[in-house]
């Protein structure tokens, strides 16, 4: 909640500053200054990192099996948030200023007390990062203390997700499930449990590496277009279709999972 929270103010803060790049008068003075890059940034580490940092944090338990490091977690929203503005703030003064992007050196002396404050903030931001690496290390250490063994770490989580095992069976649901309200799970578990049903085998794709595989051949032809390496690009091309017409043509796709072992399965939690 705290990232989501920091997304959203650092967002809506962003994009109001794209509100005045949008007027003419403004925009002539301040393009291509420093403001334009403290609201680039307002609006990506706003808008995408901190989103992706809440995500992680939020459904991590139900990728892997266990929950992360509350405290570090913490600790590295709060270095973040403070970093970001420390280092971000200063630079839409600085624009105003006059202070243009991609410079080698600093034109004015008085440019340099706020462009401090941006690198202290810079390094906050750091040790953010850190604080993540080490909310991952010691999460992973103490997992067996974190491990979410009914689905729902949160405890009371309202969508589907957290109604299966963490993490979930390569089947995702053995039943489909009947959603009749928003929050489905939520409602769910605050009305009678329906009968066991009677499971039936479900099948499942096998897993393939054809399409890792496809990619880095793509990779690579495409890095040879570009350099006009004609010799790698057509063997890359080769490679690519080679594996795309193996995995067409393949006929073991599917495998099957008996449904005893799906009631197994949805038994044993």
């Amino acid at each position: 909640m705290l990232f989501a929270v920091g997304f959203i103010v650092t967002f809506v803060i962003g994009g109001l500053t794209g509100v005045l790049l949008a007027v003419p008068p403004i925009d002539f003075v301040l393009h291509n200054s420093a403001f334009l890059v403290a609201h680039f940034h307002n609006v990506i580490i706003g808008g995408v990192v901190f989103g992706v940092l809440a995500g992680i944090n939020y459904w991590f338990p139900k990728a892997f099996g266990f929950t992360l490091d509350e405290g570090f977690g913490k600790a590295s929203f709060w270095c973040w948030l403070i970093g970001f503005y420390l280092a971000f703030t200063p630079l839409y003064v600085l624009g105003l200023m006059g202070m243009t992007r991609r410079l080698q050196h600093i034109a004015d002396p008085s440019w340099q007390p706020l462009l401090l404050v941006a690198e202290a903030g810079a390094i906050v931001i750091f040790c953010g990062i850190l604080c993540q690496v080490a909310q991952l290390y010691v999460s992973i250490r103490t997992r067996e203390r974190h491990l979410d063994l009914t689905g729902d770490p949160w405890i009371d989580g309202r969508t589907l997700e957290w109604s299966t095992t963490s993490p979930p069976p390569p089947y995702n649901f053995a039943v489909l499930p009947r959603v009749e309200t928003i929050d489905a799970f939520w409602h769910m578990k605050r009305t009678r449990r329906p009968p066991l049903p009677a499971y039936e085998a479900i099948e499942m794709p096998r897993n393939s590496p054809a399409g890792f595989v496809t990619a880095f051949f793509a990779v690579v032809m495409g890095f040879s277009l570009i350099w006009h390496i004609w010799w790698l690009a057509i063997l890359g091309f080769l490679a690519a279709a080679t594996v795309v017409l193996i995995a067409g043509w393949s006929v073991e796709r599917e495998h099957e999972i008996s449904a005893a072992t799906v009631a197994q399965m949805e038994q044993a939690r």
